[in-house]
């Protein structure tokens, strides 16, 4: 299977589209939500859309790893790969990837989407590509046949707040010196990579050093109506996106499905949330009652658990 390349027309096209002024990750995710809501389509950036649309479109899969991963040699054909990868010891986790694809290059990408937040997507991130690793060597391969292993998470807002970069990616490399400065040396060509693509702070960002990558930005967060419109009929390959989110959406087996998937998490992030706050609380309790008990002044425990008298009088009950 053959990817075609972009012509101008279509580059120019891609480039020109813009999102205005700056705005905030979130706000970018929740407008381009209320776009597709107003529309009455599914959002690309949904579990079951996105997946059905890479699998039933792959030129436009490949056109997004290579977009994403931007290789020496584009990759021009993938293979899909069964996404249940399964426990390799007694008890073992099992997992279910998004997408699993081998490339003609003999990469195998993992390629996930994140439609909300999550506290441990580092470590997930890592148990996957660890796993792929460990699968891909069958009984009696020598080790030189290990392929080189990418996860890429495509976040539809953002989860590193406190980094600007809104793709970054991570491998084995090389540290000297005692200071730890990275000499940028990979361990071997096709070490373990991980990609991390926040598409909110993309658009927050203008994503204009990315003409490419922002084709699949203003497709997947459009900002507006118009941009839906004018970023699917600037591209052959979006506008035949746009056919199918239209098509899927109108599948009401397929919405509903994705609707109780949005519900469900949203439950399970406000349980989360609600969890993380009785935590901090009860943390707070026993720190300001262990420095009481020190003899610290009130007003200090104050300062240091941020919290008014009357909060810290709560907490001391």
């Amino acid at each position: 299977m053959i990817v075609g390349k972009r012509n101008s027309k279509d580059h120019a096209a891609s480039e020109n589209a813009s999102h205005g002024p700056q705005i905030s990750p979130g706000a970018a995710v929740e407008r381009a939500r209320a776009v597709f809501e107003t529309l009455g389509l599914i959002r690309p950036t949904a579990d079951l859309l996105f997946k059905k649309l890479m699998t039933e479109s792959p030129e436009a899969l490949l056109d997004l790893l290579n977009s994403i991963l931007k290789p020496a040699r584009p990759f021009v054909e993938l293979e899909f790969l069964n996404p249940e990868v399964t426990p390799n010891a007694d008890g073992a986790k099992a997992i279910r990837l998004d997408l699993l694809v081998e490339t003609d290059a003999g990469t195998v990408v993992d390629i996930e989407i994140q439609a909300c937040g999550e506290l441990v997507l580092e470590q997930r991130a890592v148990y996957y590509v660890s796993r792929l690793v460990s699968a891909s060597l069958m009984a009696g391969s020598g080790y030189a046949a290990l392929p080189e292993c990418i996860v890429i998470f495509i976040i539809e807002g953002e989860y590193f707040r406190n980094v600007l970069a809104a793709h970054r990616s991570f491998e084995f490399i090389e540290r000297v010196g005692d200071d730890g400065a990275v000499k940028g040396q990979s361990l071997y060509p096709a070490a373990p990579k991980l990609h991390f693509v926040e598409l909110g702070k993309l658009v927050s960002s203008g994503s204009r050093k990315d003409p490419i990558l922002k084709g699949w930005v203003d497709f997947m967060l459009p900002q507006s109506v118009d941009d839906w419109e004018r970023v699917a009929g600037g591209f052959s390959m979006f506008s035949e996106l746009k056919k199918k989110v239209e098509q899927y959406s109108a599948d009401d087996k397929l919405a509903m499905q994705q609707r109780a998937i949005d519900e469900g998490r949203a439950a399970q992030a406000l349980q989360m949330g609600a969890a993380l706050r009785q935590g901090i609380e009860q943390a707070n309790k026993d720190t300001a009652r262990s420095m009481l008990a020190e003899g610290l002044d009130k007003a200090l425990i104050c300062r240091v658990l941020k919290v008014t008298p009357e909060e810290l009088e709560k907490l001391l009950a």
